[in-house]
């Protein structure tokens, strides 16, 4: 999987090919997918690649393949209202991608254990949050516990 599906300049060129491949098959995946721009979850200098269905890793960050993500999502049926825990939720992509569909009733944890990726993905939750034009403030609560508590410690 990846690589093949999208070759894609930004984020709509990304999600059609996604749509496309089959990958995306149901609306809400794709609007979760169309609300959060991949490239913001890059760091920057290494955007070139946002927009292929491509896995990317430098030091602990990492995202997977976008394929990858959207047939996680479809796979689950996820619905306003329902839980979801990601291990090893990494930059919070996929976490913050669930937590539209979620809804505010919805329970979505995250665990990391690498500090300084829950601080990344802290920071981009907080940057989604403050700059998207398609979320509403009530819509997700996720939860990064420390790394104490990721490893039951807490």
């Amino acid at each position: 999987m990846g690589g093949a599906v999208s070759a894609g300049e930004d984020n709509d060129d990304l999600i059609d090919n996604l749509k496309e491949a089959q990958y995306i098959r149901t609306e809400r995946v794709e609007q979760a997918f169309r609300a959060i721009d991949r490239g913001d979850y890059y760091l920057e200098g290494y955007r070139d690649n946002a927009y292929k269905d491509l896995a990317w890793k430098h030091g602990n960050i990492h995202l997977s393949a976008p394929c990858i993500y959207s047939e996680v999502m479809e796979a689950l049926k996820l619905q306003p209202g329902l839980s979801f825990l990601n291990l090893g939720s990494g930059t919070g992509y996929l976490s913050t991608m669930v937590g539209l569909i979620l809804g505010p009733f919805g329970i979505n944890h995250g665990i990391e254990l690498h500090s300084d990726v829950v601080e990344y993905a802290k920071e981009k939750l907080e940057s989604f949050i403050k700059n998207s034009d398609s979320f509403d403030n009530q819509l997700l609560d996720l939860d990064y516990p420390s790394k104490r508590e990721a490893a039951g410690q807490g």
